[in-house]
């Protein structure tokens, strides 16, 4: 049997219209020109079959064969014992199913274990003062849309030396907190920021019908600050997003939208597990300090008694209020 194809001399890129003659047991012979090559299929070096990707011979003496992939090259790499595993496992259909099930294992279990993880080592390594910058980065995007606050001087004041005052009686933080007041028509809310900083909204403050009430959520997002979550949920979402880019494969179209939404369901669900240990968090402060974690449980109430609009679970990044309700009276 007679192969077609091209070689290209010892050190040259010079190409030449050649054949490679197999019909010799052991042997091959490269035909160029009016030159033949003789030589021993042991001493040439063959190319991994991968797909229809062209087959390389390289003969001892520098010499380098290329031919497209053909089922007659194919047939004789398997005489001659040259077929490469990847070349097996591309006719093998079990193969395929069980390498499938293989790479569907380890991206499942990535997003689980691995993922978490290593987003929990990068928050932790993160210099206190790169924390404290980003936050207030982000600060100063909010006040951009947001209102300095409403509230009287001396009510902002107070609230911020009532919280110092209950954190003395709290295991020590990563960071120091800091409470800012603004404005805005979000409605009651309150945010816990990268390095610390925790913004109350004005009718967060008016909604509350009782300074326990109002330490409840200040607790939870101080929470917040003692998990790291922010840092945490900003490094996630980047690797999150990273690998799903590289996955799909472009970042384009319909597809880099498909993406987008999918990193977005998936960061919620790992916002709801953060929600649900800052109100942890945020239950067991208020056992200590005042013995009693009902306000945090009435002010979940008069939370849902201000929505408007019910958001399926999966589309909302807090966990269901009746749920929260409950865990904070356990």
């Amino acid at each position: 049997m007679r192969i077609k194809g091209s070689a290209f001399p010892p050190n040259s890129s010079v190409r030449h219209s050649a054949e490679l003659d197999t019909s010799q047991a052991g042997f091959v012979s490269l035909i160029v020109d009016d030159e033949t090559i003789r030589c021993d299929v042991n001493w040439i070096e063959i190319s991994v079959p991968v797909g229809k990707l062209p087959i390389r011979f390289k003969l001892p003496d520098g010499w380098m064969f290329v031919a497209e992939r053909s089922p007659q090259i194919s047939q004789w790499l398997k005489a001659n014992k040259k077929s490469g595993w990847v070349d097996k496992i591309e006719g093998n259909v079990f193969a395929w199913v069980f390498s499938a099930l293989i790479c569907l294992c380890v991206v499942i279990g990535s997003y689980h274990y691995l993922l978490p993880w290593v987003s929990q080592k990068v928050a932790e390594s993160v210099p206190d003062y790169v924390a404290i910058a980003l936050g207030n980065k982000v600060l100063d995007s909010f006040d951009e849309h947001w209102e300095k606050s409403q509230l009287p001087v001396n009510q902002q004041q107070q609230i911020r030396l009532r919280l110092q005052e209950h954190l003395t009686q709290l295991s020590p933080l990563p960071y120091s907190i800091e409470v800012e007041f603004r404005s805005s028509d979000m409605g009651a809310n309150a945010f816990a920021l990268p390095g610390g900083k925790i913004v109350v909204l004005d009718d967060l403050v008016k909604l509350a019908q009782s300074d326990q009430q109002l330490d409840s959520i200040l607790l939870h997002e101080v929470g917040h600050v003692h998990h790291q979550h922010m840092l945490k949920k900003l490094v996630h979402s980047s690797l999150l997003s990273v690998g799903v880019s590289l996955l799909v494969g472009e970042s384009s179209g319909v597809i880099d939208n498909l993406a987008g939404l999918g990193v977005f369901f998936l960061s919620n669900g790992h916002s709801r597990e953060a929600e649900l240990q800052a109100d942890e968090y945020a239950k067991q402060s208020m056992l200590t300090i005042y013995g009693s974690s009902e306000s945090m449980a009435e002010m979940f109430e008069l939370f849902r008694a201000q929505e408007w609009v019910e958001v399926p679970e999966w589309l909302n990044s807090h966990p269901d209020f009746e749920q929260r309700i409950e865990a904070a009276r356990e």
